[in-house]
């Protein structure tokens, strides 16, 4: 990319894809580099959002400048358009790196042929990293962020170094704070929301002003919100699910939060888009659960859900319905998937080898064998008492003979 030309990091909107736009806004700056950063979400349809749907606009929106696109997959609903908004700007306004985790490979291909340097890294963290690692700029700042993102994003990768109070501060309090309460976030930091950087390019650049670490702007979220509220939910086996809408941006770490408090495999969470006015089903696995069945849950939607809009990671998906009534299917959704998981990995418990029914003639079975013992004892204890009044009766008639002899 050309060092004398402004290179533009736009990002994903959730928080995984700040941290990736966070650090490489970063790591740019600390080489040197011209750059700024654009990144804002909102559920007005008229707004610029650097979301799947919303990209290709604002791309078409840009003047000559290098891009540098982070965790923005592929619109699958419309691919097109936001293929060509890339190309375009790559023939015309300058240069584009474009970095996913999202397995988009019959994409990355054509971007790849058209000019774009398109790369699918392997996790979550690997794309926070990435800038950062190819330009050298690897320090602690960079590296917490990055495991925040991660964390947020569910990656399993990193799972070995989060604790419990890490993973409910950042999946529970800090999620949170950052989808229901932005503004307050950035009026306690002091720094004002610039349109020409968006909400969430206004926080990265107030994270970098100020060179917050992570536990500052989560000592900031705790004094705004309180734990996520749990709506009611059901349990079918290692299947946790509910039928009731979450609070809107907070479907997925409502998910995650049903599977810590119930200790259930996967959870299934209704949510709605009111940007694009679609109801949508998620089903994800806890994010520390066995890979198999991360595998099994991609098996089960893969094959249920056959032509329908499925988005998201391994284990991890959102799948799209037709309508709100297909929320009424969840309860039977559960059931069926939770049957395919005891199918294909567990070893079934002692327990579920044996049948109620042969259970409770084992029992009636065993009842009559007891039942019988106790008889025989019984008879033979009456004979034994029968034997003992018949000797008695001879001892009586003896001691008789013997007074009438001794009286003759």
């Amino acid at each position: 990319m050309s060092l004398q030309k402004i290179t533009t990091i736009l990002c994903d909107t959730d928080m995984h894809g700040m941290t990736c736009g966070l650090n490489a806004v970063y790591a740019l700056m600390r080489t040197g580099i011209n750059v700024t950063i654009f990144s804002h979400f909102s559920t007005n349809p008229n707004e610029l959002t650097t979301t799947p749907t919303g990209l290709a606009q604002v791309i078409q929106n840009l003047g000559q400048t290098n891009l540098i696109i982070l965790d923005i997959p592929i619109d699958i609903r419309n691919p097109k358009a936001y293929i060509d908004a890339l190309i375009s700007h790559a023939q015309f306004k300058g240069c584009i790196l474009w970095a996913d985790h999202h397995g988009h490979s019959q994409w990355v291909d054509i971007l790849n042929k058209n000019g774009i340097i398109a790369i699918i890294v392997g996790s979550s963290y690997d794309l926070s990293m990435l800038i950062p690692r190819m330009y050298n700029v690897v320090d602690s700042f960079v590296e917490k962020w990055s495991l925040i993102g991660a964390l947020s994003d569910f990656d399993s990768s990193i799972a070995i170094k989060v604790d419990r109070t890490l993973e409910e501060d950042v999946c529970d309090i800090l999620d949170q704070a950052y989808k229901t309460k932005l503004n307050d976030i950035m009026k306690m930091l002091d720094m004002p929301i610039y349109t020409s950087h968006g909400n969430i390019g206004s926080l990265i650049h107030a994270i970098i002003v100020k060179q917050l670490e992570p536990e500052q702007l989560i000592n900031i979220a705790k004094q705004l919100v309180k734990p996520l509220q749990l709506p009611q939910y059901e349990i079918v086996g290692d299947i946790v699910y509910t039928t009731q809408l979450p609070p809107g941006g907070l479907a997925w770490k409502t998910a995650w939060k049903l599977c810590l408090v119930t200790g259930s495999k996967v959870a299934i969470v209704p949510t709605f888009n009111p940007r694009t006015n679609q109801y949508a089903i998620i089903i994800a696995r806890y994010w520390k659960t066995d890979e198999n069945v991360a595998k099994t849950v991609d098996e089960f939607v893969t094959t249920k859900f056959t032509g329908r809009q499925i988005v998201g990671h391994l284990g991890a998906r959102s799948i799209a319905l037709m309508n709100q009534n297909e929320l009424q299917l969840i309860p039977q959704i559960a059931r069926e998937l939770d049957e395919e998981i005891r199918r294909k990995i567990y070893t079934p418990r002692i327990t579920r080898l044996i049948s109620d029914q042969y259970v409770a003639q084992s029992i009636v079975n065993d009842f009559k064998i007891i039942l019988q013992k106790i008889t025989e004892i019984l008879e033979s204890q009456k004979r034994m008492y029968e034997e003992y009044l018949k000797l008695k009766e001879e001892q009586v008639k003896l001691l008789r003979q013997v007074r009438e002899t001794r009286a003759d």
